[in-house]
Parts: C-alpha cells; structure tokens; sequence
C-alpha cells in the first residue's frame, strides 16, 4: 500500500509501522528515500533539522509517499531499489557520481572490454566504480597485453573476414574479426579475464597453467605460447603486489572515515596474502549518519566492492543478515560481514583507514581550493576587476568625535581571513573628526616606506563607506601609482562602489560576491572598534580623560 501526504502539514496520518519513505519537491522530484522502524517518529524528526543539509532537504519537502514493509530486510531492499531507481541528491552517494567509471564486458558471441560511466540495463557484467577514469584506463591497457579482448564495435560472422586493425598488430586484440581465434577459445579468455578483474588472480594463473599443458601434450605450440605469455603477464602483476601474510588468504577490508559533509570510503583487497587493490571513494553524506550505516547503504548501492568471500569491517551493521543476503545474490557466491579481530585482518584495515583518512583530506583541500577560486572569478567578473582578488584588504576608521581615532586593515587571502596580516592605524596626524583625512592618513602609511609591512600588494582595496571614501582611496592610488582595483561599500543600503563605474551595484543578499565583500568589510569594522575600545579604556582608567 502506498499513499502521499502534505509536508508538514499531513504527517500526522504517517503510520507508526516500519517501512520506507520518498520525500519530494513542488516538483515531484524525488529528493531523498529512507527507511525507518516507524515511518511517523521518522518524517517528523524532518520538521526540527539539526544539521545545515537536512535543513535544506527539509525546506524544498512538499510531499512524502510512504510504503509499509513487513521486515527490516524488505525495507532496505526496497529503499536500495528507490534510490537506485531515481538517485535522489540527498541521499548517500559518490561526489560526482557519474564520473566514476565501469569496465564493462558485454553479452556477446565475441564479448568486448568497454569503459563506460553508467551501469545500464543492457546485458553485460560491469566491474565497479573505479576511483576515476585512469584507473580504468591503465586496468583495461595492462588487461589487453595479457587478454588481448577486442573494444570496437564491428559485427562478426563466420562467413566473413575483416582484415584486422593496428590494435591486433601491437598485441591488445586477438583478431577475431579475421578468425585469428576460435570462440571458444576466446571465451575461455574473457571468462579468465573476468576471474582476473575480480581479484581472483591465483586462480587464472592455475587455469592458464592447465591449459598450456594440455595445449604442450597435444603438441599445439601455437596455443602454448599463447597461454604461457598470458601467464607471465599475470604473474608480472602479481610479483608488484605488496605481501601481507605468507598465509594463502583472500579478504576485502573496508574502512570509513568522515569529516561532514564527505566522507572517504576505501576497499583493500587481498588475494593469496597480497594487496590486489586499494581503492578510495569520496562520497556526500546526508546530515547525521553513524560509519556502520555509511558502509551499508555504499555496499547496497555498490555490491561490487564485496568481491571477496570475506568482508572485514571494523564495526559490523544490525542489518548484517539482511546485507550479507542482498550481497550473496548479488555476487553469485557467499558473502560474510565480519569483525576484524586477526592481527592480519587488523592491519589490512588499519591499512584501509589510513588511506581513506589521507584521501578524505586531499579531497577536502582541493574542493575548498576549487571553491575559492571560483568565487574569486566570480568577484573579478561581478565587479568587473583587472586582476583576480586574491589578497583583498579592509580598511575602516573608528573614533568618538576625533578622539581615540584609530584605523584598520585586514586581509584576506584567497577568500579567507590571514589575521597575521592584519595591521593597527593609531591616527597621528589628523586632528578633529574628519573621516576622510583619517583614511587618508592611514592609507599614506600603508603605502609608503619604513611602516613595517609585507611586501605583498593587495589585488584589491575595500573601503567602509561610501563614493566618498572611494575617491579618497582613488587619490592614493594614484600618487602611489599602485596597481590595484579599488571598491567601497556603504552601510544600510550595502551598495557597492566601484572605480571607473557611475553607477553602483546592488547585489541580491544571497549573492556569494556581496557576502565575502561583507565578511571583509564586517572583519576591518569589528578590527578597528576592538582597537579603538582598548585605546579608549586605557585614556580612561587611566585617569586622561
């Protein structure tokens, strides 16, 4: 049974039975699908959001459809088979999912190696996600010296031949267009080729090692060859591959570390006591999730990643049973969640958390870099500057009527505060209150010699105030010949001045650019009180007033 409600105002006639819940926009879009042991505790708990992105999941909600499921295990069934079905943004799932890339073999008489970014309906068995695109690119180069599987799309017949291409002549096809091979051989080669892509390493190399005997005892050399390069090659990959045991053991680890909103999946494979594979994926959480949950829903969504019999956590999930079924049928083989309890298991996933830490930062550094950057430009064009602001500096002047005049700056480095730039003005020289000279005074000081500052130039000069201030700056600017883009921004109405342009812009309040060009401005006014409260209260205890 399936019905839909009003969000929030329905959620009253939500069911306290188990089941699973579809929350959609104005739209009918599906933005999140979740499972609960009671649909009503559940969606309400959406109507006091404690983190930044249920908020925002809970703000676009029109709509909640609900399905009652008689287990547990038909809940998680049916929430994997929803979210697979419409891949809601707020759900768990891979940052930039669609680029994460498949090997794909295909459902052919004569089967071929793809690379492809979606996991389709059509026939075939894919192999993955990988961590990106290279990696697929040098698995299926290393691949196709060894098992030499056609990629280009030409129907084959018996009846007739297709002169073959370069690839066959450089050693990465098999030519069965010409015939070179017969099917069954070639099919012996992709069914070890898919044994190889999943990890099963040892057990290829035991096949090709048959198959080249009996190709030797019936005295067809040709073939021997054949199979005993393939060998090498196998056994080429596996020489390069770190041993942990001398033990004949095959395990995957999984290990999770978060730090919100991502968090760092990473799967290390052993086969035969050697690390196959280490394989790190950076995926988007949705608010508040436990690891033992993120680990489950990721191998829900992606069963591959169980290619082994065994599957060491650190933590095991209460839905274990249901889990490890969903991953039996999926894998056609039976898959074990387990503790990690041996010193090998231990140190594989300690192995496995450590890679996901490092990884997890490294994705976090360079999204925030990107991000920056992006709103930087975004500044440059919005503004319309000469040069990308990435030393911004803040200047504001704060006094009562002349007295205790003091001036700031601050700095902000590539978007963000660089506090060990920020400099103090005490005013010296203007007397009486006039902002104006002041500015004046503390901008001189900043631009001329022997005032003790970096010798870096700021890209761009934000002034508190109004075009007032602006022509100040301007005046300094010039007689300093500095090249620097120069803007102001008045309180109240926050409209913003800009040098060269008549008019002045008002941006919306929710624009990126308005908001860092506040932060600067708020930073250098709360700099300039703080320094003008000391120095006022310093005059006043001590009796100088």
């Amino acid at each position: 049974m399936q019905n839909s409600l009003s969000f929030p105002e329905d959620l009253k006639y939500l069911p306290l039975s188990s089941g699973v819940y579809i929350m959609k926009d104005k739209d009918e879009k599906v933005l999140y699908v979740g499972k609960a042991k009671s649909l009503r505790k559940r969606v309400v708990s959406y109507t006091r959001p404690r983190d930044p992105k249920t908020r925002a999941l809970s703000e676009r909600i029109k709509e909640v459809e609900f399905v009652i499921t008689s287990s547990d295990e038909e809940a998680m069934l049916l929430e994997n088979n929803l979210i697979k079905k419409h891949w809601p943004p707020f759900n768990v799932r891979l940052v930039d999912d669609e680029n994460y890339p498949y090997i794909k073999i295909t459902d052919e008489k004569y089967p071929r190696i793809l690379k492809v970014y979606r996991v389709r309906g059509e026939k075939g068995e894919y192999f993955g996600p990988f961590p990106h695109g290279s990696a697929v690119d040098s698995t299926v180069k290393a691949i196709r010296k060894i098992f030499p599987i056609r990629s280009c799309n030409i129907k084959i017949s018996a009846e007739k031949e297709i002169t073959p291409c370069l690839l066959y002549h450089i050693g990465l096809c098999s030519a069965p267009c010409e015939h070179k091979i017969s099917q069954k051989d070639y099919m012996k080669m992709v069914n070890a080729l898919k044994l190889f892509l999943k990890g099963e390493g040892a057990s290829v190399v035991e096949k090709l090692r048959r198959e080249m005997e009996n190709a030797k005892n019936n005295l067809d050399f040709e073939r021997a060859i054949i199979y005993r390069d393939e060998l090498n090659g196998i056994l080429s990959i596996l020489e390069k591959q770190r041993v942990v045991t001398n033990k004949n053991i095959s395990f995957d680890a999984i290990a999770v570390e978060v730090e919100s909103p991502y968090s760092c999946i990473v799967r290390v494979s052993v086969r035969n006591g050697r690390v196959v594979s280490t394989y790190p994926f950076v995926m988007e959480i949705p608010g508040e999730i436990t690891k033992k949950e993120l680990l489950e829903k990721f191998l829900f969504l992606y069963p591959f990643h169980a290619q082994s019999g065994k599957v060491y956590v650190s933590d095991v999930s209460v839905n274990r049973k249901a889990l490890e079924n969903f991953l039996t049928d999926s894998n056609n083989r039976v898959v074990k969640i387990i503790k990690a309890k041996g010193k090998v298991q231990k140190e594989v996933l300690s192995l496995a958390r450590e890679n996901a830490t490092a990884h997890l930062k490294n994705y976090i550094e360079r999204h925030i870099e990107l991000k920056e950057k992006k709103l930087l430009e975004e500044v440059q064009k919005t503004l319309g500057l000469s040069q990308l602001p990435v030393r911004i500096e803040g200047y504001d002047i704060s006094n009562i009527s002349g007295t205790d005049s003091v001036g700031s700056m601050v700095v902000f480095t590539n978007g963000k505060p660089d506090r060990k730039e920020y400099r103090h003005f005490k005013i010296k020289y203007t007397k009486g209150p006039d902002d104006f000279a002041m500015l004046e005074e503390v901008l001189t000081r900043r631009f001329s010699e022997g005032e003790g500052f970096s010798s870096a130039f700021p890209n761009l000069i934000l002034i508190d105030g109004g075009k007032g201030q602006l022509e100040v700056a301007l005046k300094i600017k010039k007689f300093y010949n500095i090249l620097v883009d120069v803007i102001s921004i008045a309180k109240k109405e926050e409209l913003i001045f800009v040098e060269g342009r008549k008019d002045f812009l008002r941006l919306k309040e929710d624009s990126p650019v308005l908001q860092l060009v506040q932060r600067v401005r708020d930073e250098s006014h709360r700099f300039a009180k703080s320094y003008f409260e000391k120095l006022h209260l310093k005059r006043i205890v001590g009796g100088k007033q």
